[in-house]
């Protein structure tokens, strides 16, 4: 508080002075922008009562002259009848115990405002815990931003903006900060584009792994409902009876389940167990069929093949990236190995009190999409993994897991999912679409300070800050995307570089 100067006082037009909302007439020379805090004094106990701003304009007395000289193209410049106005809000004051109260006393007309300093700003923002993470500066006082990490698992966190605005180096920077600590942070990331590699270089391979997501894959976990949504087949065909029976005969063996195994059971499978009553070569038939989709099936194996347990490696790990940016696999079948990794991860978390981890899904929406605005793979793989990530985002935070997401399209993310990670949100530039989605889970207030946010710059809310109230902040990089290394005009001009050095070699056609 020390050192803050009056910039303005409150004013109304109507005569009505309100607590909850205050207009400001600024001083002359003084300035403040949207966003920033402002506060005055309480009127009985002289504490800090902080506002935010979400509007400035100048104002001008009007004139009924003013019109036709306008009309006539002849301007009066008068800039010394004009003064400029600040709408803000009220946050609250801090009473003896740190609590945030809402001001009910009245306040009086022409009340000196102050704009709220480094000290005021940190009183309200900082976290009190020592496990906490810097995310940037406040743009309003060049204050450190940070984090506490407790809340940033308990009530998870949402992270979401369009191309280019950050949100990947946001996420990044976050995750690197928070594995840097002592306890370091566990982070199972499921990764789309093979965006995170940075991390394996800041950490080495004895604290950070990348996985392709196939060797997490386990196919005895898979359902029968699974082969027939990679096969698009019916349940009341002949050759799903005929798979069904050769895959109950399997497991009842005790037999591992490859491809060599299957199709060697086949020859087992009787029409009796059926009730196929047909004669003749139509139920070898069936067999051959289902033989045929079985060998060229990606859901199982040609040989058996151990799956990695995704809690054992991040018991050795402080990373764990599972890369779906290999291969040309449908959704449907990465969707079937995230269901398996993130059911098992959090099993475990729910046995053992002494493991957790934070989930970290890179473009949410293909892992938990909007029904009707955002659908890959099949529709009972999408179910089956909604299912799961639903249950972690519901019930993960106070056993261990929690749940960070990362969007470009907030409005394709599934509502519930993103209601849960609500209480702690970073959020860069959005469409018109995501920020009416933004506005019904966070409030107006929240979506008017967006505007048109620079990359790099981020509005941050949630408990991860002492008061739970929006905050303007300048995101300082630790890393940033593997993809930020490989720009359009580097590729094109290694490509250049080839060309030159090689031997150019007349073209001939024959």
């Amino acid at each position: 508080m020390d050192g803050d100067e009056v910039i303005g006082h409150t004013f109304s037009t109507t005569g009505e002075y309100l607590h909850d909302q205050i207009t400001v007439v600024l001083r002359k020379g003084r300035e403040v922008a949207k966003g920033d805090l402002i506060y005055v004094l309480h009127p009985k106990r002289r504490r800090p009562v902080v506002y935010q701003v979400v509007r400035v304009y100048p104002h001008r007395r009007v004139r009924e002259y003013e019109e036709f000289l306008l009309k006539e193209g002849r301007i009066v410049p008068d800039w010394e009848d004009s003064t400029i106005h600040v709408e803000a809000y009220q946050w609250g004051w801090l009473d003896d115990l740190g609590r945030l109260r809402a001001l009910r006393y009245p306040l009086p007309p022409n009340t000196p405002v102050y704009k709220a300093g480094r000290e005021v700003v940190a009183r309200f923002t900082k976290p009190e815990g020592e496990w906490r993470i810097l995310l940037g500066t406040d743009l309003s006082c060049g204050l450190e931003v940070e984090l506490d990490l407790h809340h940033l698992i308990r009530q998870s966190c949402l992270i979401c903006g369009s191309v280019g605005t950050g949100k990947t180096t946001t996420a990044i920077t976050m995750v690197c900060r928070a594995a840097s600590l002592e306890p370091p942070v566990r982070f199972f990331i499921v990764d789309k584009d093979g965006e995170y590699g940075s991390l394996l270089e800041r950490f080495g391979p004895g604290e950070a792994v990348r996985v392709p997501w196939i060797r997490f894959f386990k196919p005895s976990d898979i359902g029968y409902e699974d082969f027939l949504a990679e096969f698009g087949w019916q349940r009341n065909w002949w050759t799903s009876k005929v798979l069904r029976r050769a895959l109950r005969m399997l497991r009842s063996s005790g037999e591992l389940l490859t491809k060599r195994n299957l199709i060697r059971v086949l020859q087992f499978v009787e029409g009796e167990d059926l009730g196929f009553r047909k004669k003749g070569e139509e139920l070898e038939d069936y067999k051959r069929q289902v033989a045929n989709a079985v060998a060229y099936s990606r859901l199982i194996p040609d040989d058996d093949v151990e799956a990695l347990d995704p809690v054992e490696l991040l018991r050795r790990h402080r990373i764990v990236i599972m890369d779906l940016s290999q291969g040309r696999d449908t959704w449907s079948q990465k969707h079937v190995v995230i269901a398996q990794v993130l059911k098992r991860i959090f099993t475990e978390a729910l046995e053992d009190q002494g493991f957790g981890c934070v989930i970290l899904l890179e473009e949410a929406m293909y892992y938990a999409p909007q029904r009707g605005l955002f659908e890959v793979g099949s529709a009972e793989s999408r179910v089956r993994l909604l299912s799961v990530v639903k249950e972690i985002a519901t019930n993960g935070g106070r056993n261990g897991v929690g749940l960070w997401i990362v969007t470009q399209r907030l409005a394709t993310v599934e509502k519930t999912v993103v209601t849960q990670c609500a209480n702690n949100i970073v959020c860069h530039a959005l469409e018109d679409l995501d920020k009416r989605r933004l506005g019904e889970i966070v409030g107006e207030n929240f979506v008017d300070l967006l505007g048109e946010l620079p990359p790099g710059e981020a509005i941050v809310k949630g408990t991860a800050l002492k008061c739970r109230f929006p905050l303007w902040v300048k995101v300082i990089p630790e890393l940033y995307p593997s993809s930020a290394t490989t720009t359009p005009l580097k590729r094109f001009m290694e490509m250049a570089q080839a060309m030159d050095r090689e031997e150019q070699k007349p073209l001939t056609i024959t």
